[in-house]
């Protein structure tokens, strides 16, 4: 079994949880739940929850060949109310 990891010094496997943090991080995601409302999530359901959930999502569908972090940020970013 291959193992992609995220930063190539740290060491982190790529699990739901290090591409969330490292979404977060990247865009400077705050803490509420604006992303939730406009995802359709409930209201309840903070941002760092909803990125996860869609992290989460995204895993659990096949992986297309030569799909990179480069392009599930791209994905992300297209899901951003921006």
């Amino acid at each position: 079994m291959q193992q992609t990891y995220l930063k190539r010094q740290a060491k982190l496997p790529l699990t739901a949880r290090n591409v969330t943090l490292w979404l977060i991080n990247y865009y400077s995601i705050s803490r509420g739940n604006e992303l939730s409302l406009y995802w359709g999530l409930p209201y309840f359901v903070d941002n760092y929850e909803a990125i996860k959930m869609w992290v989460e999502s995204l895993m659990k569908k096949p992986r297309p060949y030569g799909r990179t972090l480069g392009d599930v940020r791209l994905q992300f970013e297209s899901q951003l109310p921006i």
